[in-house]
C-alpha cells in the first residue's frame, strides 16, 4: 500500500491511449461528421475526465522519474508542482532524503504566511505541507521534496491520452459526436431527430463507462479485505506511507502457537 513502492512497480493501472482512435471511431460510425478541430477533441477529452470523475483514470507516478517532473525543490518555503499534477497520493510526500512522511497540514494560514518569503511565526512538530495554486508550500526554507501523485496522462506531444478500455472509448467517441452534432444542428445541417439520437447515445454510454472502471481484480479486493480486518490499530502507518495497511493480521492466542 506503499505509493512510492506501487508506482515503482507498475506505473500505470490501466492502459492508455491515444485520442486519435477516438477520432477515427467517430469518422467510422458518423460519416456525415467531417474535418473535427483536435485542439476541440482536446478539451472535450479533458471533460470526459472530469465528468467521470475516476480516480483510476489517472495516472501514478513519482517526481523524479523523468526530466519533465523533477524532484520538488523547496525555496523560501514553497516549490512548484509537477506540471501534471493532480493530487497527491496518500502519505505521497517525503522528504526526498530523509524519506521522512510529510502529512496535509491544518492550519488555515499556511499558505498565505509562506507567500511572504518569510519564516513562519509557529513551528508544527510534524512535517505538514499545504497544495494551493500550482504551489505546495511546507515550514522548511530549503528542501527537496519526493512525491508520489496522480498525473494527467499525456502523451510526448501534450496530447491527454484516453483509458484503453471499450466503454471509456465509447462513451469518448459518443460525447465528441454530440459536441459536433450540436453544432451542425445550429448550422441547420442535421435534423432534430438525428441530434437527439447521438444524445441518447452518449447517456447510455456515460453509466457504464463509470462503471467499467470501478471492477477490482481479486488481488485488490484481497488487500482492501485485510486493511479492514484487524483487532488491533495501528496508528502510525503514516509514517512508513500505508506500507503494511493491507498485510494480514494473526494472532496465536488459543492454537499454542508462538
Amino acid at each position: 500500500m506503499n505509493p512510492f513502492e506501487i508506482v515503482s512497480k507498475q506505473e500505470d493501472k490501466i492502459q492508455y491511449t491515444s485520442i486519435e482512435r477516438v477520432v477515427e471511431m467517430v469518422y467510422r460510425d458518423y460519416k456525415f461528421i467531417q474535418n473535427i478541430n483536435i485542439s476541440d477533441v482536446v478539451e472535450w477529452i479533458g471533460e470526459i475526465y472530469g465528468l467521470i470523475n475516476y480516480p483510476g483514470m489517472y495516472r501514478r507516478k513519482i517526481t523524479g522519474s523523468d526530466v519533465y517532473t523533477p524532484n520538488i525543490s523547496i525555496s523560501n518555503y514553497r516549490g512548484e508542482l509537477p506540471v501534471d499534477f493532480k493530487k497527491a497520493l496518500k502519505a505521497g510526500v517525503r522528504d526526498y532524503d530523509s524519506k521522512e512522511v510529510y502529512r496535509p497540514s491544518t492550519s488555515t494560514f499556511t499558505e498565505f504566511g509562506y507567500t511572504l518569503s518569510a519564516e513562519p511565526e509557529y513551528i508544527n512538530s510534524d512535517k505538514v505541507y499545504t497544495i494551493r495554486g500550482g504551489y505546495i508550500f511546507v515550514e522548511d526554507e530549503e528542501v527537496t521534496l519526493e512525491m508520489a501523485y496522480e498525473a494527467f496522462p499525456i502523451d510526448s506531444r501534450g496530447y491527454p491520452l484516453v483509458p484503453d478500455n471499450t466503454k471509456v472509448l465509447q462513451y469518448a467517441e459518443e460525447y465528441i459526436s454530440d459536441k459536433i452534432a450540436f453544432n451542425l444542428l445550429a448550422a441547420n445541417k442535421i435534423s432534430q431527430y438525428v441530434y437527439e439520437e447521438i444524445s441518447k447515445r452518449r447517456l447510455f454510454k456515460a453509466g457504464s463507462a463509470h462503471t467499467a472502471l470501478l471492477n477490482r481484480t481479486p488481488d485488490e479486493m484481497e488487500t482492501w479485505t485485510w486493511s479492514r480486518l484487524k483487532l488491533m490499530p495501528r496508528m502510525m502507518q503514516h509514517e512508513s506511507s500505508f506500507a503494511y495497511l493491507g498485510n494480514r493480521e494473526d494472532m496465536g492466542l488459543g492454537t499454542n502457537l508462538t
